[in-house]
């Protein structure tokens, strides 16, 4: 009995010590921290297709340009010839001296602080605006609040709980199925991004596929020059 309890309390002791030089080490600074997320540019294309309960088939396409660095995330969307006429008659018909703000098309930064906070700006660039959003407006704006969705396309907590089906090297597919719908994620470990995501519901009447290509840098970082624009609050815009 004594020797079992020598024994026990020697292996609690040398747990203690172990743990003890942890927390030296990572005080030195000699364990090194979890590493940096890679840099990240691509061009993200979504598409949807539904099909109404009166058989109206409906399908969205659109692109985004992504942008990510450590803690910064920069989305905007990347509008066709077209949508500059579209924009213009559109601002020609509003009524003169109504404050707008088109959250929709406008770029979206998302920043964490040094305590880990997210900070949600929108960015106007033709007239040179930046709109900083509160967490409770976040809904508003049509913001999920999930830096980590922003910055992955899919949490990695979430591709984690997902099964994986092939492992095409550069690459690994995860696959879940739930009742009435199923989804597959083409996960990246090296780029720490979900390169292609599909959803869809059993009987057919909704997919969607977000297709992710990174691509080379271009220009200067999109939010370097923010500095300049006139910023606004939320609020500003409430009638």
């Amino acid at each position: 009995m004594r020797r079992s309890l020598r024994r026990t309390l020697f292996d609690a002791w040398r747990a203690l010590r172990t743990l003890t030089t942890a927390l030296c080490l990572a005080a030195a600074g000699w364990i090194q921290a979890a590493p940096a997320l890679p840099d990240l540019d691509a061009v993200v294309s979504y598409e949807t297709r539904q099909i109404t309960a009166a058989g109206v088939l409906r399908t969205e396409v659109w692109k985004e340009r992504l942008v990510r660095r450590g803690d910064v995330v920069w989305t905007e969307r990347v509008l066709p010839a077209e949508t500059h006429a579209a924009h213009a008659h559109e601002s020609s018909t509003e009524h003169a001296g109504h404050k707008h703000f088109d959250f929709e098309s406008a770029a979206r930064l998302l920043r964490l602080d040094a305590k880990g906070q997210l900070q949600l700006q929108y960015v106007d660039r033709e007239h040179r605006v930046v709109v900083s959003v509160p967490k409770a407006e976040y809904g508003v704006v049509g913001f999920d609040g999930r830096w980590d969705a922003a910055a992955h396309v899919v949490p990695p907590s979430v591709v984690a709980r997902m099964p994986v089906t092939m492992n095409s090297g550069a690459a690994v597919w995860h696959e879940e199925k739930a009742p009435g719908w199923s989804h597959r994620v083409l996960w990246s470990e090296a780029r720490q991004v979900a390169l292609r995501v599909e959803s869809q519901r059993s009987d057919g009447s909704f997919r969607r596929v977000v297709s992710v290509e990174p691509v080379a840098p271009t220009g200067g970082l999109p939010w370097k020059d923010l500095a300049t624009f006139t910023q606004k609050e939320y609020d500003d815009f409430m009638d």
